[in-house]
């Protein structure tokens, strides 16, 4: 099933983002020629490695007997230049109660998550310009 988004021009310099029915607005700061209406693209992109990984923080908690509340989840990456890109993504993980003996398993499962499996390997982008 592929996943989809729909990305339709606002103002300025920014875009409502739909996905499933949810809307988010992407834009630049004002400093880059936009209106700071929303997130930038990259940092988006660095949300959605927070948010994936914390969803697999919480059913790792979950199916571990430990309460989710509490997780917090802090994604960075590096600007990097020709071309320009993120790069050296890094996520820190805290899960609170979590015994010294479950890091492991933690690490591995939490490791597995989607948005960080896609950001690892290599990917091809095709694009189309239409009138």
């Amino acid at each position: 099933m592929p996943v989809e988004v729909k990305a339709r021009y606002r103002e300025g310099i920014s875009f409502e983002l739909e996905i499933r029915g949810h809307k988010v607005i992407a834009d630049l700061p004002s400093d880059k020629g936009g209106r700071d209406t929303g997130p930038t693209p990259p940092e988006l992109l660095v949300a959605a490695l927070a948010s994936c990984t914390g969803v697999y923080a919480a059913l790792f908690a979950r199916r571990n007997g430990l309460s989710p509340e509490g997780i917090e989840v802090e994604a960075r990456a590096e600007m990097a230049q020709s071309p320009a890109r993120l790069e050296d993504f890094s996520v820190t993980v805290r899960i609170p109660g979590l015994p010294q003996e479950l890091v492991d398993k933690a690490q591995r499962f939490i490791g597995a998550c989607l948005v960080g499996q896609t950001l690892k390997r290599p990917n091809a982008i095709s694009l189309e310009i239409k009138d």
